[in-house]
């Protein structure tokens, strides 16, 4: 998804990949042209999303983990046209990058010295007190 975009009064266009959020801007000197990426951030970096603002001043806020970056800033905020989709869009892209819980049912055991049936999560029995391995 990409789609122009105002960030600090640059304009621009951020890009929403499988893996990332950027932001890229034309740069125009008198000699040259060249494109900068003032953002880039991991979707892994990404804590929240929202729109803040209301009617034509709205733009969506960006806020980042901690520990996930080193340097950066901690909140980007992006003139955006529709940034209702635009949150939705990099929600679903975070969510995708969050692993599926894979769950392991709990199922009884028998003790190796008396056979008595031992719910989970006992780590003893209770009748004989052994240790389960």
């Amino acid at each position: 998804m990409s789609g122009k975009a105002n960030y600090h009064g640059t304009k621009g266009t951020l890009y929403l990949t499988d893996k990332r959020l950027a932001f890229v801007y034309e740069k125009r000197g008198i000699m040259s042209k060249s494109e900068h990426t003032p953002v880039n951030l991991p979707l892994g970096a990404i804590s929240d999303v929202t729109v803040v603002g209301r009617g034509p001043f709205k733009k969506i806020s960006i806020h980042t983990h901690k520990d996930k970056l080193p340097l950066g800033l901690p909140r980007y905020e992006f003139k955006v046209h529709n940034p209702e989709s635009w949150t939705l869009k990099i929600e679903e892209a975070c969510l995708s990058l969050m692993p599926e819980e894979v769950v392991v049912p709990m199922v009884p055991t028998k003790c190796a010295i008396c056979g008595t049936q031992i719910e989970p999560p006992q780590s003893e029995c209770p009748v004989c007190g052994a240790q389960l391995t």
